[in-house]
């Protein structure tokens, strides 16, 4: 059973709106039960598999009948706070150290960033290699806060298996289309295209809240404000002597395309079912990408 929606039976209006939607899940034929707890919290419960169904019928129960409210988005409180973003930023910094006090910072650096011309030559392991090397540690911090600031709300929201798998697709596309633009040895390195990726991803998720599986997917002009504060997000970030600003704007972009076409499929993706099999690929992708280029480099 899970949950669809949490209320006070101290207040009237909890107790109003539990009502309705017990109301509503009973004309379609929607097993729901209510459970009060000993602080005076209820839940109102409904099996797993009519999740989905539960939540589509409530939104189009809204929508025809305008209500001024529905039930509450399962947004987390903390919404910019992300054990998972915090663990990924700490990765982050862990890679840096030991690289660097071991001595292997400029062949790691040589071996595992991204340049045109060595993904030409067939090593695309370096699209996502690239993502978790730094120059120095004014890099890397800035990286980790930019992770704990935008890819924290993508985690939190999306889901820390579906969340990170997005985030490391869109980044190592970001950095696989703007190497395709150039056809030069000039190395690419940083986590900054991911987190670049997750503003697009945010702006696509806001773009698209709501949107129904059988409309278009395309957003509403007043859907583009999202579009618009992400994209002014990226261009504020996108510029200093060392910034690549090409990976930032293809990484922004690919998180948007990405996102509008995951966002409006992704309820029957969210499970945590899900997010468990969507982090086994992460970490397939992460060492099938590091033993490749391991691989590339061993003598014979």
């Amino acid at each position: 059973m899970k949950s669809i929606f949490t209320g006070s039976i101290h207040n009237e209006n909890s107790r109003k709106q539990a009502d309705l939607i017990l109301v509503v899940l009973a004309s379609q034929s929607v097993r729901a039960v209510i459970d009060t707890g000993p602080d005076g919290l209820c839940n109102i419960l409904v099996p797993d598999d009519d999740v989905f169904k539960a939540r589509q019928q409530l939104k189009k129960y809204t929508r025809e009948n305008k209500m001024a409210s529905g039930p509450p988005s399962h947004v987390p409180a903390g919404i910019f706070f992300s054990p998972s973003a915090l663990a990924l930023a700490f990765f982050l910094a862990a890679i840096h150290y030991i690289i660097t006090t071991r001595g292997l910072h400029k062949q790691a650096i040589l071996n595992f960033g991204s340049s045109s011309y060595y993904l030409g030559q067939g090593q695309s392991f370096r699209a996502v290699t690239a993502l978790f090397l730094h120059s120095d540690t004014e890099h890397v911090l800035g990286n980790m806060a930019g992770i704990l600031v935008l890819a924290g709300p993508l985690l939190r929201v999306t889901g820390y298996g579906q969340g990170l798998l997005l985030l490391l697709a869109a980044g190592t596309a970001g950095n696989l289309i703007s190497e395709s633009f150039g056809r030069d040895l000039r190395l690419s390195i940083g986590a900054s295209t991911a987190v670049m990726a997750a503003a697009g991803l945010l702006g696509a998720r806001r773009m698209t809240i709501g949107t129904e599986p059988c409309h278009s997917t395309f957003p509403k002009l007043k859907g583009l404000a999202p579009f618009a504060a992400a994209a002014t997000l990226t261009a504020m970030f996108s510029h200093g002597e060392n910034t690549d600003v090409s990976a930032h704007l293809f990484g922004f972009l690919a998180g948007t395309g990405i996102g509008l076409c995951y966002y409006p499929l992704s309820a029957p993706l969210s499970s945590p079912v899900m997010g468990r099999i969507s982090f086994g690929i992460v970490l397939a992708i992460l060492c099938t990408a590091f033993i490749q280029g391991v691989l590339t480099f061993l003598p014979g």
